[in-house]
């Protein structure tokens, strides 16, 4: 699921050819230092492939958290136990922020529609800005699919509802067929598929 090329999951979502050709895809992640070296280079090798298929990368970074306890339905999988008896976590800074580049293309009429890969609600205000400054674009959310498998899929588990809202109008559901039908090959120009089980 993770060697995903954007740019043909994007253009499933187009009808016209011109529209296809000038699609401008930006893609807002972080590097995981904190996580070692493999996933970092994993990462690396899937921002190259983008790089490729004419994929913009802006990176944000992640900080340190320490919090006393999870909440209660929380896994602590994503905690380290600190000497000082605190939970050390991380969480992703500044690719949020960085979707600021969504009111800016607005403002500047860069882009008539725009699909916004994401369920996070943290775009919410960031959606709800653009829509008042240019309130004829078009802003599709497309939130990642459900991890459920073999079951009937409702609106209400892609728990995209407050984006939803602020684009005003529904947000374009897909399922795992679609990410699975927009995979890079596993050897994509000498680049390979950092994910594949040997």
């Amino acid at each position: 699921m993770k060697w995903l090329t954007y740019r043909s999951l994007i253009e499933s979502f187009l009808k016209d050819d011109d529209d296809k050709t000038n699609a401008n895809i930006v893609y807002f992640s972080a590097l995981a230092l904190f996580r070692g070296t493999e996933p970092v280079k994993r990462h690396q090798t899937f921002i190259s492939a983008m790089q490729f298929l004419n994929i913009e990368t802006v990176l944000g970074n992640f900080k340190h958290k320490s919090i006393t306890k999870c909440t209660n339905r929380e896994k602590c999988t994503k905690c380290l136990l600190t000497p000082t008896g605190c939970l050390q976590r991380h969480e992703e800074k500044e690719s949020d922020v960085n979707a600021i580049r969504l009111i800016e293309d607005a403002i500047l009429d860069k882009y008539d529609k725009c699909f916004l890969l994401s369920g996070d609600s943290d775009f919410v205000s960031v959606v709800k800005r653009a829509k008042i400054l240019r309130d004829n674009k078009n802003i599709i959310v497309v939130p990642p699919p459900p991890p459920i498998i073999n079951t009937s899929i409702k609106p209400s588990d892609y728990k995209a509802q407050s984006l939803s809202k602020a684009s005003q109008q529904n947000a374009l559901f897909i399922d795992f067929s679609i990410i699975l039908n927009n995979q890079l090959p596993n050897d994509f120009h000498g680049l390979q598929n950092p994910w594949l089980k040997t």
